[in-house]
């Protein structure tokens, strides 16, 4: 009697500090082992990370991850061998048989989600098309900038210094005229030369 494929779903749990070469390892052969035994990869994600029930291997936390597939009978014992090799990276896993309404329902939600991510991701197609180039607008001209301008009398006036030959080649300021005698003072002038000629006839006289 020839064996017909089944829905699986696999739960298994790998440590929280597990890097991701190592978790890539140990997943890129799962849909390998899946496609050998006529079958497929109906959703494979990330579930959870989550507190355990219990310490496993010095470990109180997980990364759980489920796989949901279609494949003949004979593909579990092929799974389970391999997650059971890395027993230091896989603390649990388990594999349980499910209807095909339930395996449809969650690849239908896997790719509803995978498009909502695509068309988040991806910019609205009026913001991508390139809107038509305006005229260019003449580039504003530039008002010179009016510069003070400093005069020589706003200028504070610096001394400048004299040579010797300079100070000789300037003309000489005049001196104050002397001022006329007053009145009384001419008086006297004319007095003083009257009486000098009378002076001069006496000292004749006795000679």
């Amino acid at each position: 009697m020839a064996l017909k494929p089944n829905y699986y779903e696999t739960l298994y749990v790998v440590r929280p500090d597990l890097k991701e070469d190592e978790l890539s390892k140990i997943q890129s052969k799962l849909p390998e082992f899946i496609e050998a035994h006529e079958g497929e990869v109906m959703k494979s994600d990330k579930w959870a990370e989550r507190s355990l029930a219990y310490e496993i291997l010095d470990h109180k936390r997980g990364v759980f991850y489920i796989l949901i597939f279609k494949a003949l009978p004979t593909v579990t014992r092929d799974i389970e061998k391999h997650l059971r090799f890395y027993n230091t990276d896989v603390l649990r896993f388990m594999t349980v048989k499910i209807t095909e309404e339930v395996a449809v329902r969650e690849k239908n939600a896997a790719e509803s989600s995978a498009a909502e991510s695509e068309v988040a991701e991806t910019p609205p197609a009026a913001e991508t098309a390139k809107a038509p180039e305006a005229p260019a607008e003449p580039a504003p001209t530039e008002e010179p900038k009016s510069e003070t301008v400093e005069t020589a009398a706003d200028q504070p006036e610096t001394p400048q210094e004299v040579t010797p030959e300079e100070t000789a080649a300037q003309p000489q300021e005049q001196e104050t005229p002397i001022e006329e005698p007053t009145e009384p003072q001419a008086a006297e002038a004319e007095t003083e030369v009257q009486s000098a000629p009378e002076t001069a006839e006496e000292e004749g006289g006795k000679e």
